[in-house]
């Protein structure tokens, strides 16, 4: 299992699952500072029951590649390019 939605329990089992959804959209990035660094992607989980914004850490969406790159490319996929 990739995600669960904390508020309607909606299960995505893979990473490519979720970006997929069309009821899931990239709202922003909330940048933290602690041990690790990185941050947070911000999504909203807009459905027919749910309207939640779910948080997921950038480097879940690692592939070899910088936070600050991950960050463009899932931006610019969501825009459509």
């Amino acid at each position: 299992m990739f995600k669960k939605c904390p508020m309607c329990n909606n299960i995505w089992k893979t990473k490519n699952e979720f970006l997929n959804d069309e009821n899931i959209k990239l709202i922003g990035y909330q940048k933290y500072m602690g041990s690790y660094g990185g941050g947070y992607l911000l999504f909203k989980h807009s459905s027919k029951f749910c309207g939640t914004t779910i948080a997921i850490k950038s480097s879940f969406f690692a592939d070899g590649t910088t936070s600050t790159q991950r960050l463009k490319r899932i931006i610019k996929k969501e825009s459509g390019h």
